[in-house]
């Protein structure tokens, strides 16, 4: 059995004043009573509002008061669970607090930047920040943002409130904004020369996680701080400089042009910012391939739920965003699926070709769209040195067919640099499969995917092609990159597979090897001669494939109009169980970080 671990301590951050305050105690009273461990003093605010709470071995956030307003992540509660390692965002009144559960709540506040507001909104697409408060309603009229839909976080914090809670707060800056406009615009940053675009070989010791191009630590470019430094020739008019540089304080952070301290860092090709931290630990690309409409999304934002979960309670590791602001739309994702009160909340848009979860970069020279990265950051809660990075991205499934990997389309080429690849297989598309359900399932998207062509082997082989061109392999050259098929939606087809007979992967604080293979023999055995292509196209790729059963919601989807009057097909947030889904996770994180993942045979 793995040892125990010092039990997290929550501590509660004022997200306007920066005021941080641990929670020693529990019961954690808040409102406006004399009494509260945490006072506010505002009419809205109830003598016993709310209450942080240990019961049955979790701690809870509940309104005390059944009249009081209790604003979780942008939606009102009555309680909820809080997650160790998981950032948590509340509206109380006029106030705004930030809540977390960590082995370091000092560091964890350090990480976070007040008065810096990030903005995000899925549907546009629009993602930028931090801005100081002040500027938000600029920012709002200037990209015409949806209050209702657009979510505002502060830098370096993974949860965030809509941008029309945040009116107590920027309400009154609306109208100094609009009498600054009138007297005139503001005066604009100093005229600066830019620094020359530079050619670097595609060669180093390190990957960048946004263009997949090699480089080595000293060819690391910084991010200027200073506003009279903004336009990068690479990255645009709005985008800060990018610079190599030549002086440093003695804290030995580099210096920008104005002689401001540095602390972020940018890939010397595509100059993205790094994610923190990236120069110290290492990093794993775990690629999730699949067929259109398989259901990347819903499995990514239901995973890296149910990871962290279980990394911390089976194994003592944290799960955490590495880059928050980066991670907003992943996080939106999540926050919707599992916050939703009916089907049409919690339907998550098909990420579309080259839309909003991509972004414009400079690849090989050219203007490229490129997926953003969804970096998280796993560390041990006993030995401090055992940490590392991972990597995930959510492709539409059109990058992965035949002819969509080109110069101008590189979208998906993450899968040759991969630690880990899981292939997402939709039995809901494969005539075989629906067949062998026959009637013993009513799942309405049998009927719904009937009329769509299967390409799922299609797309498997285009794989591989793409991985041996990369790599330069030979036509019968095998990977050894561990490799998990995954039988997605599996809650349609496990009574026909003796589903009872699967034996518990996790035991003793360590993954059960042996439980791996002997699940993956009895799924392979069930699912080779129904879908013989795929099969044999992943061990044709692999010497390292394992099968495993999943399901993100745990039940079938439920039919709804909604408000368009179309007519779809999403999950009943009531009923999501997910079932599975962490699993093919551990093990290939026991293959490659063995020291926070360890196995046994």
């Amino acid at each position: 059995m793995i040892g125990s671990f010092r039990k997290p301590t929550f501590g509660i951050l004022d997200c306007i004043t920066g005021e941080l305050r641990e929670i020693t105690k529990m019961p954690f009273e808040i409102g406006s009573g004399e009494a509260a461990d945490l006072r506010i003093l505002d009419e809205r605010i109830s003598v016993r509002h709310c209450v942080v709470l240990e019961a049955k071995g979790k701690t809870y956030i509940a309104k005390r008061d059944p009249l009081a307003v209790f604003i979780l992540d942008g939606v009102e509660q009555k309680s909820s669970v809080l997650v160790p390692s998981t950032d948590y965002f509340i509206k109380l009144g006029p106030k705004f607090f930030a809540i977390r559960g960590s082995q370091n709540i000092e560091q964890w506040k350090n990480r976070v930047t007040i008065n810096a507001w990030c903005l995000v909104n899925k549907e546009s697409g629009f993602s930028g920040g931090p801005y100081p408060l002040h500027h938000l309603p600029r920012v709002i009229r200037q990209q015409s943002l949806d209050l209702e839909s657009t979510i505002a976080h502060l830098d370096g914090l993974g949860a965030g409130v809509y941008l029309f809670q945040l009116l107590d707060e920027i309400g009154a800056q609306l109208e100094l904004e609009a009498e600054a406009e009138a007297a005139g615009p503001l005066p604009g940053p100093p005229e600066f020369a830019p620094p020359a675009e530079e050619d670097l070989a595609d060669e180093g010791a390190l990957t960048c996680p946004v263009c997949w191009l090699h480089f080595d630590k000293g060819d690391v470019m910084h991010v200027a701080v200073h506003e009279a430094l903004k336009g990068d020739p690479i990255m645009g008019e709005d985008a800060m400089q990018r610079f190599k540089p030549r002086s440093f304080n003695d804290r030995g952070q580099a210096l920008d042009g104005m002689g401001l301290a540095c602390s972020d860092i940018a890939c010397p090709h595509c100059r993205r910012k790094l994610p923190p931290g990236f120069l110290d630990v290492p990093h794993h690309i775990f690629s999730i391939v699949g067929a259109p409409q398989a259901g990347k999304s819903y499995y990514l934002s239901v995973l890296i739920k149910v990871l962290q979960n279980s990394l911390f309670h089976h194994f003592g590791v944290t799960l955490d965003d590495a880059d928050p602001t980066a991670n907003a739309m992943l996080n939106q994702m999540k926050t919707q699926l599992f916050s939703a009160s009916d089907p049409e909340s919690a339907y998550l848009i098909k990420t579309s070709f080259e839309g909003e979860m991509y972004e414009q970069l400079r690849r090989h020279g050219r203007r490229v769209k490129l997926p953003k990265p969804f970096i998280f950051s796993l560390s041990s809660n006993r030995h401090a040195a055992d940490t590392c990075s991972l990597v995930f991205y959510d492709n539409a499934g059109e990058h992965f067919q035949p002819g969509v990997n080109t110069t101008e389309s590189p979208g998906a080429q993450h899968i040759a640099s991969s630690a880990a690849m899981f292939f997402l297989f939709d039995p809901t598309y494969n005539a075989a499969f629906r067949r062998k359900l026959g009637a013993s399932s009513n799942d309405p998207q049998l009927s719904v995917k009937a009329s769509h062509l299967d390409q799922q082997d299609i797309i498997l082989s285009e794989t591989k092609v793409r991985i041996r061109k990369h790599l330069g392999l030979g036509p019968r050259d095998r990977i050894t990159t561990p490799l998990a098929v995954l039988i997605g939606k599996c809650d349609t087809c496990m009574n026909l597979m003796g589903w009872e007979n699967l034996r518990e992967p996790i035991r003793d604080g360590a993954i059960d090897l042996g439980a791996i293979d002997a699940n993956s023999a009895l799924i392979r055995e069930f699912f080779a001669p129904i879908c013989p292509s795929i099969v044999g196209g992943a061990e044709s790729l692999s010497s390292d494939v394992k099968y495993f059963l999943v399901s993100p919601l745990g039940h079938s989807p439920v039919k709804f109009t909604d408000s368009t009057g179309a007519e779809k097909l999403g999950p009943d947030p009531m009923q999501i169980n997910p079932l599975f889904m962490e699993i093919p996770s551990l093990w290939a994180l026991s293959k490659i970080a063995p020291s926070l993942v360890p196995a046994f045979s």
